[in-house]
């Protein structure tokens, strides 16, 4: 096989592999369409496209004593993330540094739901869920 029919079966393989993913960023450019950009893909770029909460997303503000440890932090971080889930909604927590016990502010948009004690922060959840889908 000469040399340079090498090199065309190459540039037809490599335009073969390239040539759907150019087309996809092409028509993305044009579209907008987040779905048309599968590594850059966010849930807040697919419900800001479907006009779904404007990209709008719920987060948890948790006051919490430098001396509380990290595990016991991280484990209500995830129980915090589970009980949204279960309700149909995902969080984002963030920590600050607070004093005493812990507290827990939501945060939807411009609403702000709180503080509340760890003890009471289920009915601070059933709130945020709510205000979210009021938006």
């Amino acid at each position: 096989m000469p040399q340079r029919h090498r090199y065309t079966y190459l540039m037809l393989v490599i335009g073969f592999l390239i040539l759907p993913s150019a087309v996809a960023l092409l028509w993305y450019h044009f579209s907008r369409d987040p779905n048309l950009r599968p590594l850059g893909i966010t849930e807040q770029a697919l419900r800001a496209y479907n006009g779904k909460g404007e990209g709008l997303e719920i987060v948890a503000i948790v006051d919490w004593a430098p001396g509380g440890g990290r595990a016991a932090r991280d484990q209500f971080a995830t129980t915090l993330r589970r009980a949204f889930r279960a309700k149909g909604a995902d969080v984002r927590v963030e920590f600050r540094d607070g004093q005493g016990t812990p507290r827990v502010t939501f945060s939807v948009g411009k609403t702000v739901l709180g503080p509340y004690t760890v003890a009471a922060a289920s009915e601070g959840i059933a709130a945020a869920v709510q205000a979210f889908n009021m938006h």
